[in-house]
């Protein structure tokens, strides 16, 4: 069996090491929780022994949207019921389903016990905490209003997680058809085809055009899939080379924002995003202009972002934000004219959470109706195409049984 060397807390905080054998580590953490101590750094004592699909570095993982939102919404429970910060991590730690999660948790415990705030402790995993994550979490640190902090960011990822699960959940049924689609057409072009091909050559007859095509697509596959593997290989790295100029990469964005109807929809979304974020942020306390930075993070398109940089840059000169977006960023006028009214009524961040659900609403609603006209669309494509493929094939079967009867 396996054998781990070990780092961990007790449970009034003192240091303990040592070694521990267990099949696996998630099996040695667990024994450790249960003589009452909270591991932080754990390997096994043997690396080389150790087979490759057993190793695991701890806390390399990237935690999964929901894992992350389950624990800001149990860890915000926590705290509203007024456990310990330590004890609570011991509790969500114990409790983590996440291979990812367990070493970060045991990490965050481990640095709250050596007298460390919970955001700095945080702010040392960035792959599983943003920045606008521990920026509001420092804010409730500072204000005293944790538990309300961590139920805004809960909300925030519940909602993030929303959006992101209905169009996945739109693209399925298309995803199916395009799989049924390339399944059937390969059986047809792999069994089918040549095996009806070498009775019109037997017969003397014409073969027909789709089928010599298929044929000669099959007798030079190689030197196809060599030039399209050269091909594509020499297209990638010329795109690559012209994505590392941020120019280029702002051209694109800036091309894709003009795109009729998919411009609207990406200008919408990175709308609704900003606002999400800045509002939740300025809900939980976070100043303007820290908030602004850290909403500015989840900006995909950098045509945007960039116009927001310059915003921003003038709001720390001392101009209002709704000015600074309308001279420098290309945000929809409805959303500057709330961002407006927020400011002059004093509640820039009921505003920002409204204008986030209205727009999140028009998103929703660009995605069902383009899946409404998707789905029947790619149908009907894709029986054109298999339906003329078999129809030709089953045209040659019949040529053939008249060749037989000749």
């Amino acid at each position: 069996m396996p054998s781990f060397s070990y780092r961990a807390y007790g449970g009034q905080g003192e240091f303990a090491e040592g070694r521990i054998e267990a099949a696996s580590p998630d099996a040695a953490s667990e024994m450790l929780w249960a003589q009452g101590l909270t591991p932080f750094h754990m390997q096994t004592s043997d690396a080389s022994a150790e087979r490759w699909w057993q190793r695991e570095v701890v806390g390399g993982g990237r935690s999964s949207p929901a894992q992350l939102a389950s624990f800001t919404r149990d860890f915000a429970t926590l705290n509203s019921a007024e456990i310990p910060l330590d004890d609570a991590l011991r509790i969500l730690g114990a409790q983590a389903p996440s291979r990812a999660l367990r070493p970060v948790i045991a990490s965050l415990l481990a640095d709250v016990l050596d007298g460390s705030h919970l955001s700095d402790a945080m702010y040392k995993h960035p792959k599983i905490f943003s920045a606008d994550y521990v920026s509001a979490v420092r804010s409730g640190e500072v204000g005293g209003t944790l538990g309300q902090v961590l139920e805004e960011m809960a909300d925030l990822l519940e909602r993030r997680m929303e959006v992101r699960n209905r169009i996945r959940s739109a693209l399925v049924y298309p995803a199916i058809l395009v799989a049924f689609a390339i399944v059937t057409v390969s059986l047809v072009v792999t069994v089918l085809v040549p095996g009806i091909a070498p009775i019109f050559a037997e017969g003397g007859r014409p073969m027909p055009t789709i089928i010599g095509f298929v044929l000669a697509v099959q007798a030079h596959w190689t030197e196809i899939m060599v030039s399209v593997l050269i091909t594509t290989a020499a297209a990638s790295s010329a795109l690559v080379l012209a994505l590392r100029r941020p120019d280029v990469r702002i051209g694109i964005d800036r091309a894709k924002l003009r795109a009729p109807a998919f411009g609207t929809f990406i200008l919408e979304r990175e709308t609704a995003q900003f606002a999400r974020g800045l509002g939740t942020l300025l809900r939980a306390g976070v100043p303007l202009l820290q908030a602004s930075t850290s909403a500015r993070a989840v900006i995909g398109n950098r045509h945007i972002g960039a116009g927001v940089d310059r915003a921003l840059e003038a709001v720390r000169e001392g101009s209002s934000l709704h000015r600074a977006l309308e001279r420098h960023a290309n945000l929809p006028p409805v959303a500057l004219r709330m961002i407006s009214v927020g400011e002059e009524a004093g509640k820039l961040d009921r505003m920002l959470l409204r204008m986030a659900a209205m727009f999140e609403q028009q998103t929703q609603r660009t995605v069902d109706r383009f899946m409404t006209v998707l789905t029947p669309a790619l149908t009907l494509t894709i029986a054109a195409l298999v339906g003329g493929l078999i129809l030709t094939v089953m045209n040659a079967i019949l040529s053939i049984n008249e060749l037989v009867y000749r």
